[in-house]
């Protein structure tokens, strides 16, 4: 089966929106009620959308209804159209300006995106901007459920779904190590002779357990011979959050370089001299759906963080 022109042209948005009924009610009878449409009506509209698409979308039995594999990815992929339209409609509504949601995480706050944002600003006033933070996980997952139009921050390729990395626009930004990190009155401060076994008894403020920053510090742990670290202090996804707590107590904290080197640490912290951690560089990148890519602000705000860059870390 081919996908046909014609009739992609006559799809309307509740086609869409069919995708995601029959995935949540797994009735066709169900999804006509919420339509306010006849069962037959709606046995129609998913042979329309079957034919213009090309393919099987739903699989019918005597259980109910359920979208095939192609139709799972179908509705991802509708859901950024239908939130795309959403918006507008809201926009329109409230007479508000257009508006771009940029998913980021917490350490982009401390530089990049807010000298991003006054170089956009200054091409172009006439974009609203609304902010989103969170892992890199959370963010993939929203971006391709199409809660935000853009993403900004660490890329990590292996949780980022197979099928959506052939729908996505990529562009790396900057590239910044990990490092470990102390107050000025810890011990380990300034020393330049550190050795794995002087790291033995040390105790932490970290992440969860599933953030990367964590798992490279364990790794680098295990690679010498150490035990995991000893965490005292555990904050999620929040780097000004560990910074201060290692200000404040005699703690080690792992933080990227590029939050480090801002005003928001001062002068109170300091980078341990441990090179035999060796902890893994982080790639910061911008991601966005290929269907985005014209939405009002998008490029300018992408050009803008490029920008950013070569300002900041040229």
């Amino acid at each position: 089966m081919t996908h046909s022109p014609q009739h992609l042209d006559r799809l309307r948005l509740r086609h869409l929106r069919l995708l995601e009924l029959i995935n949540d009610h797994r009735s066709l009878r169900a999804v006509a009620e919420q339509l306010s449409l006849t069962q037959p009506a709606v046995s129609q509209m998913v042979k329309d959308l079957e034919f213009a698409l090309g393919a099987v979308l739903v699989d019918r039995s005597v259980r109910g209804v359920e979208l095939t594999a192609v139709g799972r990815l179908a509705l991802q992929r509708a859901r950024s159209g239908l939130a795309a339209f959403h918006t507008l409609a809201a926009e329109l509504d409230e007479g508000l300006p257009p508006t771009l949601h940029v998913g980021t995480n917490p350490a982009m706050m401390f530089n990049m995106i807010p000298a991003a944002l006054r170089i956009a600003r200054e091409a172009d006033a006439g974009v609203r901007y609304v902010l989103r933070t969170g892992l890199a996980m959370d963010m993939a997952r929203a971006l391709w459920d199409g809660e935000i139009n853009c993403y900004v921050g660490r890329i990590d390729w292996e949780v980022v779904p197979g099928e959506m990395k052939r729908s996505l626009r990529h562009v790396h930004l900057y590239e910044t190590d990990l490092v470990a990190v102390c107050s000025q009155s810890h011990p380990l401060a300034g020393r330049g002779d550190l050795t794995p076994e002087d790291l033995r008894d040390t105790v932490w403020a970290l992440p969860p357990e599933d953030s990367k920053n964590r798992m490279g510090l364990t790794s680098a742990f295990r690679n010498n011979g150490l035990p995991e670290p000893r965490i005292a202090v555990e904050v999620a996804a929040d780097p000004n959050g560990l910074m201060n707590i290692v200000r404040e107590m005699p703690l080690l904290a792992v933080i990227p370089r590029l939050v480090l080197n801002t005003p928001a640490a001062g002068t109170q912290l300091v980078a341990l001299d441990a090179p035999f951690l060796n902890l893994p560089p982080v790639e910061i990148g911008f991601l966005t759906l290929v269907e985005q890519e014209q939405l009002i602000g998008l490029n300018a705000f992408r050009e803008a963080l490029v920008a950013a860059v070569a300002s900041e870390f040229g």
